[in-house]
């Protein structure tokens, strides 16, 4: 049973993509008999696939449920605060996007060298909230830990799934 927060941040994630480049499907099993389920993964026209994990609070992070970071990149996706919370324990790697309300410029420093050109720099602290998606660590790029085509074929098996619970009755 998903959270109401779950479900925002699963609606923040899907805004992200591009419906013409991204192909994504939320609940991903790997595999067909298996027992890993990717919270969303995501193949794109650069033929680079992206795994996210979802985790809305300290016990949904502790839980025991397996991370499944088999992507060319992977990331969580995960409130600001528990990013504050948890931020110490997120392998190297491992992006992250924590979803915030907004960006509060907290520093302007201006620095001028010895040309006369002046450099305005900003330090943005984010503020917590629900309204999107801000990259606060990104992933590095490495090699699949999954067979690419076992990925492929799970990802449409659950998007057909998808499609097929989406019908109505009857067709």
């Amino acid at each position: 049973m998903k959270t109401e927060r779950t479900r925002k941040l699963e609606r923040l994630l899907q805004a992200k993509f591009d419906s013409r480049n991204d192909f994504y499907v939320f609940e991903c099993t790997i595999g067909w008999y298996g027992g890993e389920i990717v919270d969303c993964i995501k193949y794109n026209c650069q033929r680079e696939i992206t795994c996210y994990e979802i985790k809305q609070s300290k016990q949904d992070f502790h839980s025991k449920n397996h991370l499944t970071f088999i992507g060319h990149k992977n990331y969580f996706v995960m409130p600001y605060e528990l990013y504050e919370q948890v931020k110490n324990e997120i392998p190297a790697g491992i992006g992250v996007y924590v979803a915030i309300d907004r960006l509060e410029e907290r520093e302007k420093t201006e620095i001028i060298n010895e040309h006369g050109a002046k450099r305005t720099s900003y330090y943005m602290e984010p503020i917590d909230g629900l309204e999107e998606l801000y990259c606060i660590r990104p992933a590095r790029s490495r090699d699949l830990k999954a067979d690419k085509e076992v990925i492929l074929s799970s990802m449409l098996r659950s998007m057909q799934r998808d499609r097929v619970c989406a019908l109505p009755k009857g067709e």
